[in-house]
């Protein structure tokens, strides 16, 4: 079975040398932010501070910043995890409800997040403080049936927030179904979790599909939730903190800026409002936020590919091409601008199929489809595809004025999301061309070299 709370994996972390406790005291201004982004751009350990200023519970930032930490987190090999996330699809278990929980040590009837949790600004620029590692629960008025997100939340004063949700993801419908009722929105924020609830937010599921009971598969056992005091949501009952409230129904403040996980600063606009009802937390609460300024090894990145691989390959094996061998979002794309897949010997033209199955998704701005031969988390590999299979006049296509992420910068008219795809076919086999001889040298010196390796006295790389 998977951690029981985040107390478990951080204890796990640490004993697996991943896990770093800072105890000189930093500030929540800037400077906790300046540490975990250094942390961050060396590939170093999950941070847990001790000592923030003007607060006495812990801190844990970035739990998820490779894809071995989360393989670790899900209790399995990172070269199995896609795998292992196909699996978990294809037999959720769905939460169960139970009467209590220790997020329920700690009740606060009049809670001030300008004092706890730890309020945090994190960019020069930003608009306050924000909160950034928040499960977003809410529910659909029609259905009842459960939501969960993670969106940036900034504390405009005690018991008042600013919610940037994109008009397209799932919170955001429910809270604009409860709005053409006349009525706010309940919603409740779980922050602190064991990792499986976190990184199921990030399955780009149908609306109505419960993150929840994926988390259970993705974790062995169904996760245990109770219900909110103020509000009808049910929450992870091992959370650290919960956060009850409403969306307020047909108000809009400025929100923003700050300082998005694709490495730029997005920008200011009116959005949802909500307002904070009730808290209850664990005796001793441990904050968990992230650092989500730093484009290339940030957690949303790597939450998002690990989420959103296994889903886009499920679907493209079914309907469009059985031949499929993997899917990769790479580090550098932002988990979803740059999407590459590998398929074996299909049917003439199949490749660009592919492509466009991949180019659908919004978020998707360079899609590229490979052969099965080429290891596409190896991106010396996929350029070398590019050089030697690939033909611009034939082999590319762009589509102009799409709906694309509204976070490119890029974009003409940033930030409206609309902006061009590009599909890059760099396969032999969908092409009817003659297969080309590679360079080699024969099988069995290659295996008497490999076992006799140690003897020739040439040190590992670590490069």
């Amino acid at each position: 079975m998977g951690f029981a709370d985040l107390r478990e994996f951080i204890t796990a972390l640490e004993k697996a040398g991943e896990l770093c406790r800072v105890s000189k005291q930093v500030s929540p201004q800037y400077e906790l932010a300046a540490v975990t982004q250094r942390t961050l751009a060396e590939q170093g350990p999950v941070l847990l501070f001790e000592n923030v200023e003007g607060s006495d519970i812990p801190l844990l930032t970035n739990p998820f910043t490779s894809r071995r930490r989360v393989a670790f987190s899900l209790g399995c090999e990172e070269r199995d995890l896609l795998q292992h996330w196909v699996r978990c699809l294809d037999n959720q278990i769905p939460p169960v409800i139970v009467p209590t929980g220790p997020c329920k040590d700690v009740h606060v009837a009049e809670p001030d997040l300008t004092r706890f949790p730890v309020p945090i600004t994190w960019h020069e620029g930003d608009g306050g403080p924000f909160i950034t590692f928040a499960q977003f629960i809410t529910k659909d008025p029609d259905t009842g049936a459960r939501n969960v997100g993670i969106y940036r939340l900034e504390v405009k004063d005690p018991r008042r927030i600013g919610a940037s949700i994109a008009m397209t993801h799932h919170g955001a419908i429910n809270h604009r179904k409860w709005e053409l009722l006349g009525r706010d929105c309940d919603f409740a924020l779980a922050i602190g979790t064991e990792p499986a609830s976190y990184l199921a937010t990030q399955a780009t599921y149908g609306h109505g599909e419960d993150e929840y009971a994926l988390a259970g598969a993705l974790r062995g056992a169904p996760l245990e939730l109770v219900r909110c005091e103020t509000v009808d949501i049910e929450v992870p009952a091992h959370a650290e903190i919960v956060i009850e409230g409403r969306i307020l129904a047909n108000v809009r403040e400025e929100e923003g800026p700050f300082g998005e996980w694709t490495g730029y600063m997005s920008g200011r606009a009116p959005r949802p409002v909500a307002e904070v009802s009730y808290m209850t937390h664990r005796a001793d609460p441990i904050y968990n936020v992230t650092y989500e300024g730093y484009g290339i090894y940030g957690p949303t990145t790597i939450m998002q590919g690990v989420a959103r691989e296994p889903e886009w390959f499920r679907a493209i094996r079914a309907q469009t091409c059985p031949m499929i061998k993997d899917l990769h979002l790479t580090i550098g794309g932002c988990a979803g601008f740059i999407a590459i897949a590998s398929i074996g010997n299909a049917p003439a033209g199949l490749g660009k199929n592919v492509l466009m199955d991949m180019l659908r998704e919004t978020g998707v701005k360079i899609a590229i489809v490979v052969d099965d031969d080429i290891d596409i988390r190896n991106m010396d590999m996929v350029q070398w595809a590019m050089a030697m299979r690939m033909q611009p006049a034939e082999d590319v296509f762009v589509i102009p004025r799409a709906a694309n992420n509204r976070l490119d910068p890029s974009q003409p008219e940033f930030p409206s999301g609309l902006g061009s795809k590009i599909g890059i076919d760099a396969t032999w086999s969908t092409k009817n061309l003659a297969p080309q001889t590679l360079a080699g040298v024969p099988a069995d010196v290659t295996e008497s070299v490999g076992k006799a390796w140690d003897t020739y006295g040439i040190p590992t790389s670590r490069g």
